[in-house]
């Protein structure tokens, strides 16, 4: 059975700040990723001024999901910033079609999993927040009326631990410690692609900043990728 993994997120860098190393090492095992962006990032850092950040950041993402190896990606370009509540239904329907969309591409059997980031956004950013709903709510919808021809796998959410989120940093958003040990319960050793992810991170060239305040994390931080795992 064909192993697929859907990547549900929120701006174009989450993908390579957050779980880059499991989504390369899961492409080397054979399995097929796609990833479904919801906003084209357009809010982010923007060190050049430039007038079409939206633009430059899905250029971005696009390099970004090439050397991650992805099978298909899609933008929804909702606004970078503003997925409220009311927005849910949506992008909860667009999130349908593509991911019905990539179901009906496979001939053969599937076993689906999904990954995104944690409920609290990571960083307790509500972009992020919104994402990880979203994924949930696709994941459980489909559980509950599984397509012909799909086996339902697991739903990733990806989290810092305390050893790599030590601090509360009070930011224009609400930036959560880590997870505590109890809480992750899968750790994915990435140190075999450590190179191979810091050139997904450096594809982001306009999010400099963040990358380079992740790379302050060191190697031995970084070549650890914690998940809560659901199914």
């Amino acid at each position: 059975m064909k192993r697929v993994t859907i990547g549900i997120f929120a701006h174009p860098d989450d993908e390579s700040n957050g779980p880059s190393g499991t989504l390369l090492k899961i492409v080397q095992d054979g399995v097929d990723v796609h990833l479904l962006l919801i906003t084209d990032g357009e809010a982010g850092t923007n060190p050049t001024e430039a007038p079409d950040l939206g633009k430059i950041r899905l250029d971005e993402w696009s390099r970004s999901a090439e050397l991650i190896g992805a099978k298909s990606t899609a933008a929804l370009h909702f606004p970078d910033g503003e997925l409220s509540h009311s927005m849910h239904i949506a992008i909860g329907a667009a999130l349908h079609a593509e991911v019905h969309r990539i179901i009906n591409d496979y001939a053969e059997p599937i076993e689906l999993s999904f990954m995104t980031f944690d409920l609290l956004g990571l960083t307790g950013h509500l972009d992020h927040i919104a994402a990880s709903y979203l994924a949930t709510h696709q994941f459980y919808s489909l559980k509950n009326d599984t397509p012909e021809g799909v086996t339902m796998g697991e739903l990733w959410y990806f989290c810092l631990s305390q050893e790599q989120a030590p601090n509360i940093e009070w930011t224009d958003y609400y930036m959560p410690i880590g997870r505590e040990k109890a809480y992750i319960n899968r750790t994915v050793d990435v140190s075999s692609v450590l190179e191979r992810k810091y050139a997904v991170i450096d594809a982001h060239v306009s999010q400099i900043a963040d990358a380079t305040t992740l790379k302050q994390l060191g190697d031995k931080l970084l070549s650890e990728e914690h998940f809560h795992v659901v199914s």
